[in-house]
């Protein structure tokens, strides 16, 4: 079994290339690439980007998946930028976009394929929790409340690259996601819809996201994210003064946090996952406020500092 499946990957077109980017993915890293062995789908490659230098993820992908085009690099990347040199090697008419620290459900590729054959563009999959620890469960539904999985196929606004589905004309035709921010797939999302790109989300293709954060890590990599968000805000809204005053104010004032609670809860609701909120709700509210805290000091700076950067 284990001969066909390496015959099916290393064909010389296959119909999907799965790309990852790794870094110190030790811990979740043969989970995931076990997870993508029992795809009901199965023309597909898998290139994975370690970057992590002194690790050992690129040594065990070379033992125990030699079906996998392992590229180490000498050097550390960030994520968006070992994506992109990922995407630069597949062979793929389909390009699939996902991190090491998820575990795809058997029919994942299987029905995200299905839903870009009916709606071409890019296909945002689903992100489920992986187990049911208070703190991961509160941090997932902070980042991913969107696109948990439930309710019908729809359009998005966002295309997290922990499951994302698109062909190879449409990622040429936006280009490279940003490299240098963390928020590099919001900066490509909007890209794509200002190009007339069509967003749609998945609800039944899905991957579990194993958080591994602490507390700590996870409050300040939301202050981060918001810093940089607030920075490209300040960029995409040059052109808008007042739409901006308006959008620094009501993170300055509850009224975004209330909007991004209402939001969250909906989210929830389709979800099937309220209870799971209520209890988590202290670490879902904190890392939202983290995220506005960071976008309004950007803000901030943006007026007291023009054309500084996130630091």
């Amino acid at each position: 079994e284990m001969a066909v499946i390496v015959s099916v990957w290393i064909a010389a077109r296959p119909r999907v290339s799965g790309v990852f980017p790794a870094y110190r993915s030790e811990a979740t890293g043969s989970g995931c690439l076990s997870a993508l062995r029992r795809q009901t789908f199965t023309d597909f490659e898998v290139v994975l980007v370690d970057s992590g230098p002194g690790g050992t993820t690129g040594a065990i992908v070379a033992r125990d998946f030699p079906e996998v085009r392992c590229h180490v690099s000498p050097t550390r990347l960030l994520p968006h930028a070992a994506r992109n040199l990922g995407v630069s090697m597949a062979r793929g008419e389909l390009l699939l976009l996902s991190d090491p620290d998820t575990y795809a459900r058997p029919d994942w590729i299987e029905r995200m394929v299905a839903a870009w054959e009916r709606t071409g563009g890019i296909v945002v999959g689903a992100i489920a929790n992986h187990g049911d620890r208070w703190l991961d469960t509160g941090i997932h539904i902070c980042k991913f409340s969107k696109v948990l999985p439930g309710g019908a196929p729809r359009a998005i606004d966002n295309a997290p690259t922990a499951n994302v589905l698109l062909d190879r004309a449409t990622w040429d035709e936006l280009g490279p996601i940003p490299e240098d921010v963390l928020q590099g797939d919001a900066s490509w999302s909007r890209r794509a819809l200002q190009r007339g790109v069509r967003l749609t989300f998945a609800p039944d293709a899905v991957v579990e996201h194993h958080h591994l954060e602490t507390a700590r890590g996870f409050l300040r990599e939301r202050y981060r994210r918001g810093l940089e968000l607030g920075t490209l805000r300040c960029e995409w809204e040059r052109g808008r003064p007042i739409h901006l005053a308006l959008v620094a104010a009501a993170t300055v004032v509850p009224v975004r946090a209330l909007r991004i609670g209402i939001l969250v809860t909906g989210h929830c609701a389709r979800g099937r996952c309220l209870g799971a909120l209520a209890r988590c709700g202290p670490i879902v509210a904190l890392g939202h406020l983290s995220s506005l805290a960071g976008e309004a000091r950007a803000y901030a700076r943006a007026a007291l500092e023009p054309g500084s950067r996130p630091r």
